[in-house]
């Protein structure tokens, strides 16, 4: 998906991940209680890189939940520091593995955002629907 795509669906995906975590959507099949936290941390480091002051000392699904709200608190501040950051084909940052793009950084939290909000809108469809979940499948108790 596009940068600029990405972008634009940010919130809404934002809200879809908040939204599914409040209602205790099962995701235990799922690495998300893992990997959520250290997004939301590598997210918050691009947008510090940028003035902001963010730092995420939540484990689990509450890292997105006190990103969540960083986020309705300073809404059109941090999408302006997205805009610009997707502007500028300059600006890097240093991270553990090196040094890379800003705007690479930025477009890969904004699709991280987008893939696991599409999975738990497919989650919780299935569970609706009533389909089994992968952990209740007899051959794996054995």
């Amino acid at each position: 998906m596009e940068a600029a795509a990405l972008f634009e669906r940010f919130e809404n995906n934002l809200e879809t991940i908040f939204r599914y975590i409040k209602k205790g959507l099962d995701v235990r099949t799922t690495p998300y209680e893992i990997s959520m936290p250290l997004e939301v941390n590598l997210l918050c480091d691009v947008l510090n890189q940028k003035g902001f002051n963010y730092k995420v000392d939540k484990a689990g699904f509450d890292a997105l939940v006190q990103f969540h709200d960083f986020y309705v608190h300073d809404k059109e501040r941090i999408l302006d520091t997205f805009h610009q950051i997707l502007e500028d084909k300059r600006a890097y940052i240093k991270t553990a593995d090196g040094t890379v793009l800003l705007k690479e950084q930025l477009i890969r939290r904004l699709e991280y955002f987008n893939e696991i909000a599409h999975s738990m809108e497919v989650i919780a469809r299935l569970q609706q629907l009533g389909s089994p979940l992968q952990y209740n499948y007899p051959f794996l108790n054995n």
